[in-house]
């Protein structure tokens, strides 16, 4: 297992040069590695070009803003290790909560781990960390040191493809070594497929349109107007021209043409264009790809009303945060807890609906018998009542009277 010393020689180890795969890229776990690089070949297929980037596709507001969004509610949630009560015949917390699942990677917070983990699941559909020493406790690894994605290589033996291994910062790593968490992967594929590489080309359109929008409104999609010159000119004679009008342009003067020179202003109308209308479709296209609804990245949708809204909220965490989310907690239940043991996250807090609906929802469960009121009041944060445990008992916290004062 690898140790706090060992990660941080490893990322900056010189052998990188060495180890690290130079042909093709279908090893990388970056979009359009589909498949992995086949070791003991003299070369590999090409990759397809991928049109947007991640920085291209993260300077898009919108797609930059939904994947905050996602992985922000991610960081934001808790995880508990839940273990099965046969007794009472449900899963509840573990009293002693694993190590790897309160502080998983020590050189960070918690949030930030999660909140970086799901970044690489939705951008890739893989999050790589290499195992720390052990929990004794749980005899599983008690830490983890995430690594960048676009640094990791999935590499399979030509002569027996149930051999892979990984390669990491110009090291190799045995598939025990490393703890892989995928998402979007198809049957028989080790790598998962995240955002970037499903929807890469269409990103790609997306990213051009916007550099065409900002060229348009930035005066560059055409030239402001046509000087028409009464005689033909060469084009040093051109040059010369346009370098004078643009002199006297600059100032804000007013212009006198000579005579025979013929002005024409180009008037365009990005409306008439449908500029803001595509601008605005990209928009809307990025939400349904990202699965959050419209209104949470502040474009035009529905009218909604507070319990609209709150409904909403909790359908985008079905839907789309557990869509993310899931992987991470399903990976952790089988690699990092010992056997009886699984990972969930905490999503009541987020699920749950306002005060009002809340109340009226746990004082039907309590007169229909269905919950007590101390395990009603334990829903919304609250200690339980001070309650006698049985008939002519004191309460709990009042003092007991003395003979003289019963009599």
């Amino acid at each position: 297992m690898a140790n706090r010393g060992d990660v941080a020689r490893l990322l900056r180890s010189p052998r990188a040069r060495g180890l690290r795969p130079t042909v093709g890229g279908r090893g990388r776990m970056w979009p359009g590695a589909e498949l992995p690089l086949l070791v003991g070949t003299t070369s590999a297929p090409p990759a397809p070009p991928v049109p947007a980037s991640e920085s291209e596709a993260m300077a898009l507001p919108p797609f930059g803003r939904g994947l905050d969004l996602i992985a922000g509610t991610i960081a934001g949630l808790g995880w508990w290790a839940m273990s099965w009560d046969a007794k009472l015949g449900i899963w509840q917390r573990t009293a002693d909560q694993p190590q790897v699942l309160l502080d998983p990677d020590p050189m960070t917070t918690p949030w930030h781990y999660r909140m970086a983990a799901g970044q690489d699941l939705v951008i890739y559909g893989n999050h790589v960390a290499l195992y720390g020493e052990m929990d004794w406790r749980t005899n599983r690894p008690g830490w983890l040191a995430p690594v960048p994605p676009e640094d990791v290589w999935l590499l399979i033996d030509a002569s027996d493809p149930a051999v892979w291994t990984w390669a990491v910062g110009g090291a190799t790593f045995t598939p025990d070594e490393v703890l892989h968490v995928s998402a979007g992967n198809l049957s028989g594929r080790l790598l998962g497929r995240g955002v970037l590489a499903q929807y890469a080309d269409w990103l790609g359109g997306a990213v051009a349109a916007e550099y065409h929008a900002a060229s348009y409104f930035a005066g560059g999609a055409l030239p402001p107007a046509v000087l028409q010159s009464p005689q033909v000119l060469t084009d040093p004679q051109a040059a010369e021209l346009k370098t004078k009008w643009r002199a006297m342009t600059s100032t804000r003067e007013p212009v006198i043409l000579p005579i025979g020179y013929v002005l024409t202003p180009l008037v365009s109308n990005a409306e008439q264009n449908q500029l803001v209308q595509s601008r605005t479709w990209d928009a809307d296209l990025v939400a349904m790809l990202l699965g959050i609804p419209s209104w949470k990245l502040g474009l035009q949708g529905p009218s909604m009303t507070y319990q609209n809204v709150d409904q909403a909220d909790i359908v985008w965490i079905q839907d789309t945060v557990d869509r993310w989310g899931q992987p991470m907690t399903a990976a952790f239940s089988k690699w990092l807890m010992p056997r009886g043991t699984v990972v969930r996250w905490d999503y009541a807090a987020r699920q749950r609906a306002d005060q009002k609906t809340t109340a009226e929802t746990l004082k039907t469960y309590t007169d229909a018998g269905i919950l007590q009121i101390d395990e009603a009041r334990s829903v919304i944060g609250r200690p339980p009542l001070a309650q006698a445990t049985g008939p002519g008992t004191t309460p709990a916290g009042v003092p007991e009277l003395t003979p003289q004062e019963v009599a």
